[in-house]
């Protein structure tokens, strides 16, 4: 399954993540184990979404904590699927033919 995951710092955790660069160098090897298909920063704001696809969300456990620890916040986590997968998806659950 595929998840977007995002997650964002407010500015006086963002000012205390950015004076321990070991923190953010964690957090990106948490995610990075993961084999992320995306991993992007906001180039505006304190924020990154990372795109992964994990059999479900107990194999984000330690990234996911990483991040809830770092940010103080628990990341948004979004189950996702492509067009070409969400036809599938619908008959699975009944819809359509």
């Amino acid at each position: 399954m595929k998840y977007v995951v995002q997650a964002e710092l407010d500015p006086v955790t963002g000012m205390e993540v950015e004076a321990q660069p070991e923190k953010i160098e964690e957090f990106i090897a948490k995610w990075q184990a993961l084999n992320p298909i995306g991993f992007y920063f906001n180039l505006t704001r304190r924020a990154v979404t990372i795109i992964v696809d994990v059999p479900n969300e107990d194999a984000m456990f330690e990234a996911l904590h990483n991040s809830w620890v770092m940010t103080q916040d628990y990341p948004d986590v979004s189950p996702v699927a492509s067009v070409d997968e969400f036809p599938e998806i619908l008959k699975r659950i009944g819809v359509g033919g």
